[in-house]
């Protein structure tokens, strides 16, 4: 699973309120949430998974230290750590992804409030042909939250022992010749985690100090930013690794040094803060930006600027498929990530169209697009606000602001007419009514009709209202089948059937 889907997986979780914000890169909780964990890990008792380990902790009192609780490391975060609600309902009805993200966001907090995990550290130092060697080794003394860490590396844990001033002989050694490695491929973690930390790419200290705990993006986009370097063809995924392109390592070595400088964007930060905080004159930056870019355009333009121009298009680039014609201005309509757009752009006519609606169950297709956009109706399943799943037809409608999916109502069908006003008779929910309504006329038929313990169909309705019987087939207690005839009796306001004879 990459960034990118376990972004969308805890968003879609805090969307259904199983856990809190997710676009934060804070790893603490303020005082006053104190309570609201404690509430949460209550709750966590109610669900099998979680139930042992969390009355085990409510039992020896939740371990709130500082690295949990910390007011000062919150600031400057707009929100604090990611953390599950107590709603805990319908956790079975996630997908395997959210369920895979929700377990970490669980596991992580119960790890936090659990016992501290303590261990004994043994370093040695051993002499050899006046040569020293040294060795620590770690003897785990209470597991506590460590017990169940995901991510224990237990690469130093030991059993050797020495005595100070004792002398062995080693045995089994020998010289393991190696070759210097090369720098290993970046992964989704860490690139991100050089995206998060480019300070550690600077050396001057000053400039350092200004993009420390800022980074390049921010925790809502970076995901998105490294998807996007694939998608068009500058990067690509060989296993876990993110290798570069041909079409990507021609196109940065295109670029003058000055448009990649890490250094640069840490002295634009360190001339924010002291805009912020040293009064510094904002026009003189803006000037000073001003004339960057235009030394650099005018550069580009130069004569004596020579770049061998890229060898190849890219075959990464999705071939966009026309989907049919903008209805406002004519222009085609193509497949985004989230929705369907129109080639204008939002500075054109805007034309859009979401892929996913709240009112909606199912997703729009390209191939729905390309009906609707042709005139005609689509089929989508729908959500009544009793909760019912439900199908229905559906066509574009065009406000001048927004392009929504509109659905058709479905035109009634008489069924024939009233036996005692004349009017029309229509299938609703439960029964069939006449069109005069309930003030005027009083005729109804439900469709469970629990004297005769039989369901009254739309044909059967027709039948009777014809002037016909219908059939009914029930089951013996010996097993047959037997065939029933039925005729409508209205007596008073009452419809009824009863059984009549062949």
């Amino acid at each position: 699973m990459c960034i990118r889907d376990s972004l969308e997986a805890a968003q879609s979780l805090y969307e259904k309120k199983f856990t809190t914000y997710p676009r934060t890169d804070c790893n603490y909780i303020s005082e006053d949430m104190r309570g609201k964990v404690i509430a949460v890990v209550s709750k966590m008792v109610d669900r099998e998974e979680y139930s042992e380990r969390s009355r085990r902790l409510l039992g020896q009192a939740l371990n709130f230290d500082s690295r949990i609780i910390n007011n000062k490391a919150m600031e400057g975060h707009d929100h604090h750590a990611i953390i599950p609600e107590e709603n805990t309902d319908s956790l079975d009805r996630l997908t395997e992804r959210e369920r895979n993200v929700y377990h970490l966001v669980v596991n992580r907090l119960l790890c936090a409030v659990d016992k501290p995990y303590t261990y004994s550290e043994t370093n040695y130092e051993f002499w050899c042909n006046d040569v020293t060697y040294k060795l620590k080794t770690i003897k785990p003394l209470e597991m506590g939250w460590k017990a169940f860490d995901t991510e224990t590396d237990e690469a130093n844990t030991t059993e050797l022992s020495y005595t100070e001033g004792s002398t062995f002989i080693p045995e089994d050694i020998h010289i393991k010749v190696c070759e210097t490695q090369p720098l290993k491929h970046f992964t989704d973690a860490s690139l991100l985690s050089v995206m998060n930390n480019i300070d550690n790419r600077i050396e001057d200290e000053d400039l350092k100090t200004a993009v420390k705990g800022k980074g390049i993006g921010t925790e809502a986009t970076r995901a998105d930013v490294i998807e996007q370097l694939i998608e068009v063809g500058y990067a690509e995924r060989s296993g876990k690794n993110i290798v570069s392109t041909p079409l990507g390592r021609d196109f940065i070595s295109s670029l003058p040094e000055s448009l990649k400088s890490l250094e640069r964007t840490a002295e634009w930060e360190q001339t924010f803060n002291n805009i912020k905080e040293k009064d510094f004159d904002p026009d003189k930056f803006i000037d000073e930006i001003k004339a960057f870019v235009t030394s650099v355009v005018n550069y580009e333009k130069s004569p004596s600027r020579h770049r061998e121009p890229l060898k190849y298009e890219n075959p990464k680039a999705k071939q966009r498929e026309v989907l049919g014609t903008c209805p406002r201005c004519g222009k085609n309509i193509f497949e985004g990530e989230k929705n369907y757009y129109c080639e204008s752009g939002k500075d054109g006519c805007g034309f859009t169209v979401w892929k996913n609606d709240k009112f909606i169950e199912d997703s729009v297709t390209a191939e729905h697009i390309k009906n609707l956009l042709a005139g005609k109706t689509v089929k989508l399943r729908a959500k009544a606000k009793d909760g019912k799943i439900f199908t229905a037809e559906y066509n574009l409608e065009d406000t001048g602001k927004y392009v929504n999916l509109k659905r058709v109502k479905a035109e009634k069908v008489s069924l024939g007419k009233c036996p005692k006003c004349g009017g029309d008779v229509y299938e609703g929910e439960k029964n069939f009514y006449c069109s005069a309504g309930r003030d005027k006329c009083d005729f109804s038929i439900w469709k469970e009709d629990r004297f005769n313990s039989i369901t009254i169909t739309a044909a059967n309705v027709k039948d009777v209202l014809d002037g016909k019987p219908f059939y009914k087939v029930k089951k013996q207690v010996g097993g047959n089948p037997l065939k029933i005839k039925y005729v409508m009796s209205i007596n008073g306001k009452y419809v009824n059937f009863r059984e009549a004879s062949e």
